[in-house]
C-alpha cells in the first residue's frame, strides 16, 4: 500500500512539474506572439499531460493535484518584485481551471467513441475559458479593471468561442498523436521519485529565472 501511495505521489509531482516547466519555458516565449495564438497552445499541451497522467494513475483526483503542483510552481513568480501580481495569479487560475475541466470530462476523453473525445476537448477548452471570464468579472467588480475579453462582445466571443474551439481542435489532434505514438512505441515510462524531484527542481528554477 505504501509503495502504491509513493508511486501515485511521484507521478503527481512528475506530471505537475512537467506542466509547470512547460509553462515557465514554452509559455514564457509564447507571450511574444499574438495572444489569440498563444492562448490556444498551452491548453492542448496541458490536456495531453493530464490524460497521460490519468492513464498512468487511473485517478481523477490526481488531475486536480497535478494542476495544483503546476500552479504552485507558477506561484514562485510572486517572490519576484518586478512581476505584476496578476501576471502570476492569472496563469495560476488558468492552470487550475484547465485541470478542473479535464477532470470533469475525463471519462469522455477516455471513451472509445471518437465523437465523445472530440466533444470532451471542446467542452474542456471552452469551459475553462468561460470559468476564466467569471474570474475576470470578479476582478472587474473588485478593482474596476476590465480585461481585454470584457471590453467588447467581439473580444468575448473571440476569447471564449473562437479560441476555445481552435484550442479544442488542437487538443484533439495532440491527444490523438500522443495515443498513436504511445501504441506504436508501447511507451511505458517508469517514473522514479528522484526523477520527479529533479524535474520539480528544474521547473522551479526555470520559473524563477525566466
Amino acid at each position: 500500500m505504501e509503495n502504491k501511495k509513493l508511486k501515485l505521489i511521484t507521478q503527481i509531482i512528475f506530471y505537475g512539474a512537467m506542466w509547470g516547466f512547460l509553462e515557465a519555458t514554452l509559455g514564457y516565449f509564447l507571450h511574444f506572439i499574438p495572444a489569440m495564438i498563444a492562448g490556444t497552445i498551452m491548453f492542448p499541451i496541458a490536456s495531453v499531460i493530464l490524460l497521460r497522467a490519468y492513464n498512468k494513475t487511473n485517478s481523477k483526483a490526481a488531475l486536480l493535484l497535478i494542476g495544483g503542483v503546476a500552479a504552485a510552481i507558477k506561484s514562485i513568480d510572486l517572490f519576484l518584485p518586478s512581476f505584476s501580481i496578476y501576471k502570476t495569479i492569472n496563469p495560476m487560475i488558468s492552470i487550475v481551471l484547465e485541470s478542473l475541466l479535464v477532470f470533469a470530462v475525463v471519462m469522455l476523453f477516455t471513451s472509445e467513441k471518437v465523437t465523445n473525445k472530440l466533444a470532451a476537448a471542446q467542452v474542456a477548452s471552452i469551459g475553462w475559458r468561460v470559468g476564466y471570464v467569471f474570474y475576470m468579472l470578479i476582478i472587474l467588480a473588485t478593482t474596476g479593471f476590465a480585461a481585454d475579453p470584457l471590453l467588447s462582445v467581439v473580444n468575448l466571443i473571440q476569447f471564449t468561442l473562437i479560441s476555445g474551439v481552435i484550442g479544442g481542435l488542437l487538443a484533439s489532434s495532440l491527444i490523438y498523436a500522443d495515443e498513436s505514438i504511445g501504441r506504436k512505441l508501447d511507451f511505458n515510462l517508469d517514473i522514479k521519485p528522484v526523477f520527479a524531484a529533479m524535474l520539480l527542481l528544474v521547473a522551479a528554477v526555470a520559473t524563477f529565472t525566466l
